[in-house]
């Protein structure tokens, strides 16, 4: 393990991080700008950007090779050069009345000399930045349409302008940069569209668990935000993941459920439930045939989209899981490598292959063969399924009735609890809760096996 070390890093502090390359524009139109000067705003919800004095120094130096570092922490939002010179943010805003607690970066958008930037407050606020030009404008000014605090925010792929934010009191808005604000209540029924989804299965635990999608009358939906509304729990939803061709998102929160909803038709599909304790972290494997999920059962569990089953959970955590990451590069049709943290400040790896599953040892079943099956009934194909097939509700399955993966690698990586884990092609990156950012180098691929050890076991 001892090649497992960190590589030169510095210890900036991070709340969520994202990184970017610099590219030029893929967008085929000039994109529109925000108007607003952060560096000469007299709003009272920012206090000040410090710029360094070298900026444009430095950016005209920089090479489409160089990685940009965005990363929000306290009431701070900052820029840096992830794995460069200088170790001074290229930039960094300090807000008042509300602090960042997302962010992310649209890579459609993305140019030499513009960059489109979403950040969301813990007061519902949404900042719509490019630190190309100091330039910001605001969407949910004051909480106009949502005041919970934004969990998690996500530009949509493939899109110059949409965007999705998930809030604490267990919605989910989608959101479009260049329509308006307009006052929202989605308990208005006689103003808006709305219709809900009721899950169907035996259990009582998910008799309350309805899924509710609110649009603005057409006169308004082409202009105002919200573009939609989804009420999914009473509880927050910490986190979301779309899969790879963007058709389908899987949601979690503190209520301990994993949904997948159909984002294009805005349906409910299945309702998973973790083995005990609120689900914190969710990703999407790169082929879209499984989803990850970590939480408060100190277990990463791995799910297989298509068959509608959990396939295996992955003990090796000694606290709260609460950040889980696929390898793109170490994952193909036979093996599937990924990563984890948690509060125990431990990142873990682990390799998935069907084949290897094996279920705890008890008495024999027919049910199972290998990996664990579906729970409830057989459910049909979600590609073949038409848009009002009813959910499906998965109550979680017995210790005897799922496979359980050993982890490959475990290591302590930092001295406070983790908060998130990045893959990038030459390191993984790690953060905590202290705003300190680890990279790490990877360990070396294993040699495949010498011809002569599966001969000689034959003979």
């Amino acid at each position: 393990m001892s090649t497992f070390g960190p590589s030169p890093s510095n210890s900036n502090q991070t709340s969520t991080l994202s990184f970017l390359t610099r590219n030029h524009t893929l967008s085929s139109r000039q994109p529109r700008k925000p108007k607003t000067s952060i560096t000469k705003t007299n709003s009272s919800f920012v206090q000040r950007i410090i710029t360094n004095d070298q900026l444009a120094k430095i950016l005209m130096a920089r090479t489409s090779e160089d990685t940009n570092l965005f990363y929000n922490c306290g009431s701070n939002f900052v820029w840096m050069d992830a794995f460069g010179h200088p170790k001074e943010p290229l930039s960094r805003i300090i807000f008042t009345r509300a602090y960042p607690t997302a962010h992310d970066v649209n890579l459609l958008t993305r140019g030499s000399d513009h960059l489109d930037i979403i950040i969301g407050f813990s007061s519902g606020d949404i900042i719509w930045f490019d630190p190309l030009c100091n330039k910001y404008g605001r969407i949910n000014k004051n909480g106009i349409m949502n005041s919970s605090s934004i969990t998690m925010i996500r530009w949509l792929q493939g899109s110059e302008s949409a965007f999705m934010a998930a809030f604490q009191d267990g919605s989910i808005m989608l959101f479009d940069k260049e329509k308006e604000d307009e006052h929202f209540d989605p308990t208005d029924t006689d103003s808006y569209h709305t219709y809900t989804t009721t899950p169907s299965g035996p259990s009582t635990l998910f008799d309350k668990q309805t899924f509710s999608v609110t649009k603005l009358p057409h006169k308004s939906a082409h202009k105002c935000n919200p573009s939609s509304y989804w009420k999914l729990s009473q509880q927050p939803i910490t986190a979301f993941a779309f899969s790879p061709d963007c058709q389908h998102v899987a949601v979690v929160g503190l209520d301990g459920l994993l949904r997948v909803i159909n984002f294009v038709c805005e349906r409910l599909y299945d309702i998973y439930q973790s083995y005990y304790g609120g689900l914190t972290c969710v990703a999407w494997s790169p082929d879209g045939r499984y989803i990850l999920t970590g939480g408060q059962d100190d277990l990463v569990t791995l799910w297989a989209f298509r068959e509608q089953r959990i396939i295996a959970r992955c003990q090796g955590h000694h606290s709260w899981v609460t950040g889980v990451a696929f390898d793109p590069w170490r994952c193909d049709e036979k093996v599937y490598r990924f990563a984890s943290v948690g509060e125990d400040a431990r990142l873990i790896l682990w390799d998935f292959s069907v084949q290897a599953l094996h279920l705890p040892k008890t008495k024999p079943n027919t049910r199972h063969r290998g990996a664990s099956v579906s729970s409830v009934n057989p459910a049909p194909s979600i590609y073949g399924s038409s848009q009002d097939r009813p959910v499906l509700v998965h109550p979680p399955l017995s210790k005897t009735e799922v496979a359980l993966l050993q982890p490959t690698m475990v290591k302590i990586v930092h001295a406070d609890p983790c908060t998130g884990v990045y893959f990038r092609e030459d390191v993984i990156v790690t953060t905590d809760k202290r705003g300190r950012v680890g990279l790490w180098q990877r360990p070396p691929t294993p040699p495949p096996p010498h011809p002569s050890s599966s001969s000689s076991n034959s003979s």
